[in-house]
């Protein structure tokens, strides 16, 4: 398993609505322009940094790519000794610390569904009830964080992030998992 890690997860928002009114004026005044402002921004520096360990802002992994997800398919990952690092080492995931999934589709219409609960299977519990899922959207970004005290893995019981395409056509997605292990 990895030996080092240096991790950060950092979303920052910067957002402006404007409204531009021109009030109605007695004849022969001059005209002036009122300018309504909303500004909200939350800055990136409130992002969480991951040092390699085990506990609160620690990790000790992670796994990525690319991958195809053929038409009314599912791709499920499986944090519980199925798959391999990059280096080749089986990944035995005890905590999820960060999630983040992008649907790489520009075409309206093409959802993905991201599954964090369901009664029957064994997704990672990130919703709070059975059977919910996160609809993912065209060119839509899903990133969930839990640096504190993560998303628990169990063998079998809560161990895999499924996603799942129910449209015509494949869809191709991202997925990063910052993961710590025993």
């Amino acid at each position: 398993m990895a030996t080092a890690i240096d991790a950060s997860i950092v979303v920052s928002i910067a957002s402006t609505m404007s409204k531009n009114t021109v009030p109605p004026l007695p004849a022969g005044a001059t005209a002036l322009d009122s300018t309504s402002r909303d500004v909200y921004a939350q800055p990136a520096v409130t992002g969480t940094s991951y040092a390699f360990g085990v506990g609160p802002n620690l990790a000790k992994g992670h796994f990525h790519g690319q991958w195809p997800c053929a038409n009314a398919a599912q791709v499920v990952f499986d944090m519980n000794a199925v798959l391999d690092d990059v280096f080749g080492d089986q990944i035995v995931a005890t905590e999820v610390k960060a999630i983040y999934i992008h649907n790489l589709s520009t075409t309206v219409g093409d959802l993905l569904e991201v599954l964090g609960d369901v009664a029957a299977g064994p997704e990672m519990r990130f919703t709070l009830a059975a059977a919910d899922a996160v609809n993912l959207h065209p060119d839509g970004i899903l990133v969930l964080t839990s640096p504190i005290d993560g998303f628990a893995v169990g063998a079998g019981a809560n161990d895999t992030i499924e996603i799942d395409n129910n449209q015509a056509a494949p869809i191709s997605f991202e997925i990063y998992v910052l993961y710590e292990h025993a």
